[in-house]
């Protein structure tokens, strides 16, 4: 598959999402409203790393490598999708329901979200149509992430290690 041809279809994804996620929010199913604005938020990541040059073969196949690999691309953006990683994380495998308020903010958020990464990674501009499976070496670039994964790893191991605190406590307080 083209970059071009799996980009559009990652962007059509995102846009789907988003409609879900508000379709759900006025239903008031505020747990899927918070898991198709990750969803969306998530899918458009993909097409922005496309758009960086990461071939189809070497995309990340996890949450946690596509957040990572984004993350060297715009740390600040990177970090709006960890935190509503987090979130549905919360709304999908907890007993905790998401409030009308939270869902409400992260529809938003998402909406942003994707328009931003779309306007930043010139998503709605036409791609080269070529078949990239594979990319020259760049070996300063490629020093400069691994400093970067040094960083995002241990900040990663932090944010996990807290996650699995909260989680306790919050099993602890459900028993």
């Amino acid at each position: 598959m083209t970059i071009a041809l799996f980009a559009h279809t990652l962007v059509r994804k995102s846009e789907r999402a988003l409609k879900s996620a508000g379709l759900a929010l006025r239903d008031g199913d505020y747990d899927t409203a918070v898991n198709r604005s990750y969803y969306a938020m998530f899918d458009i990541v993909r097409a922005a790393l496309l758009r960086t040059g990461i071939a189809e073969d070497n995309m990340p196949r996890t949450h946690g490598g596509v957040n990572e690999a984004f993350w060297r691309s715009d740390p600040h953006l990177g970090a709006e999708l960890s935190r509503m990683e987090s979130l549905r994380i919360e709304a999908d495998y907890t007993g905790v329901e998401i409030d009308p308020e939270t869902a409400a903010g992260a529809v938003e958020k998402a909406e942003l979200f994707v328009r931003t990464v779309r306007r930043v990674f010139n998503l709605d501009e036409s791609f080269p149509d070529r078949d990239d499976k594979v990319s020259e070496p760049d070996i300063e670039r490629e020093q400069s992430q691994a400093r970067s994964i040094d960083v995002r790893s241990s900040w990663l191991e932090e944010e996990r290690r807290q996650a699995r605190e909260n989680w306790l406590r919050l099993r602890k307080q459900m028993q």
